[in-house]
């Protein structure tokens, strides 16, 4: 007989989403789960930092198995895992973590992002709460409120309120507000949830008819004219949709945009959900950069410095754009390879620095690759038009193999 599975979410009040069946041989979940909710005498599994073990044991173990797991299973949680057990399933969910937490400072969360850092690479908790102006951050032991807050700290966030809920539904349950720098330097109960919210978010107007949207990039290799730029120096549409194509921006992707002038580039790219940090030596690009993004709706990093120094600082990016080819372009390459993810797109004016810049890609072992991007414009010419060209760029593209 294949025996079920019963799964038990535990809500945020530490509450059972029903009772453990009698039925059930062995209870398998959390030590804090199984020292609440498991009878004295029965038989059991911990679920800790090996959970390839315990789901071996899970499937070995004789008769139905109860499994006690936190909030909703299905949401984050061991479920995907349990389902390429083979035994039947039944759910029985709890309020998840998340809502719990939302609740407990009466706000509604249907708009928020939602991402895990538990157990996995910190950059799309990092991009996403940069980004976005209400994100709720899922922790770990190793990924804390405090690394997240001085991740963001340091990739130039504008004002972020934090709310840490610790130990949900425990007796010494905590609920912790603050601004990011005070976050960055305090440790938290665990477990917990991190909310990050931008005081400075306008209210919906209406309501939400696709829960956590955030609205989607009326198109993208925008005109000109939408930027704030100094004498046309700014990426012009053309290269930047190539740019941003090579850089593949998105939901959960951390970019650079180094010596970002008008930050177009770094505009553009959180406009597609990218988080985005804009570093420029400048103040007065710096303070465009700032300008164009409030003027398009979104949230950037700005981080004021020359690179490459300004960048050992920065939480590790997933793809960098290096505007320009100044003095120390070699210097900024070998930075952005060490770090980067998978994708470097560089934007020169001369073509003496094009080879140069693909072998200092091809000497951190990268695949790297160059081409020429020509544009004229159809103007019009006594009765007829003419073709009126643009200065070339040239974009070196470099991929991790």
């Amino acid at each position: 007989m294949n025996h079920p599975l019963i799964v038990i979410g535990v809500g945020p009040d530490g509450r059972l989403a029903r009772p453990i069946p009698a039925e059930a041989t062995v209870i398998a979940g959390g030590r804090r789960h199984l020292e609440a909710h498991a009878p004295r005498h029965a038989a059991t599994i911990a679920i800790g930092g090996d959970l390839d073990a315990a789901v071996a044991a899970i499937e070995a173990a004789p008769g139905p198995v109860a499994v006690l797991a936190s909030g909703d299973p299905g949401w984050f949680g061991i479920l995907r895992r349990l389902a390429a057990v083979g035994r039947p399933l039944t759910i029985h969910p709890a309020a998840s973590s998340v809502s719990g937490a939302f609740a407990r400072i009466g706000l509604s969360w249907e708009d928020a992002q939602v991402v895990s850092a538990h157990g996995r690479d910190p950059r799309p908790a990092i991009a996403t709460a940069l980004c976005g102006p209400k994100v709720a951050v899922l922790t770990d032991a190793r990924t804390t409120p405090a690394v997240i807050a001085r991740a963001l700290v340091a990739a130039g966030s504008g004002p972020r309120d934090v709310v840490v809920a610790g130990r949900l539904g425990h007796p010494d349950e905590t609920l912790d507000r603050c601004g990011l720098a005070e976050a960055a330097g305090r440790d938290f109960p665990e477990p917990n949830v991190m909310l990050v919210l931008d005081p400075a978010a306008d209210a919906r107007q209406g309501p939400t008819l696709l829960a956590h949207s955030r609205g989607a990039a009326a198109g993208w290799g925008r005109p000109v004219d939408e930027f704030a730029h100094r004498d046309g120096q700014i990426t012009k549409p053309a290269v930047r949709a190539a740019a941003l194509a090579a850089l593949g921006p998105g939901p959960g992707r951390l970019l650079w945009d180094v010596g970002c002038g008008s930050g177009s580039v770094a505009v553009e790219a959180a406009r597609l959900g990218a988080g985005v940090v804009a570093v420029d030596a400048d103040g007065d690009q710096l303070d465009r950069a700032r300008a164009n993004a409030v003027a398009h709706g979104v949230r950037i990093g700005l981080v004021h410095g020359r690179a490459p120094d300004a960048l050992a600082a920065l939480p590790d990016p997933d793809a960098v754009f290096i505007g320009g080819g100044g003095a120390g372009l070699e210097s900024v390459i070998d930075a952005a390879a060490a770090r980067c993810g998978d994708r470097i797109v560089i934007a020169l004016a001369t073509l003496e620095r094009c080879p140069e810049a693909v072998r200092r890609l091809e000497t951190h072992g990268w695949k790297a690759a160059a081409q020429l991007l020509e544009v004229a414009d159809l103007v019009p010419l006594g009765d007829g038009h003419r073709l009126a060209p643009r200065n070339p760029v040239l974009l070196v593209q470099g991929e991790r193999p």
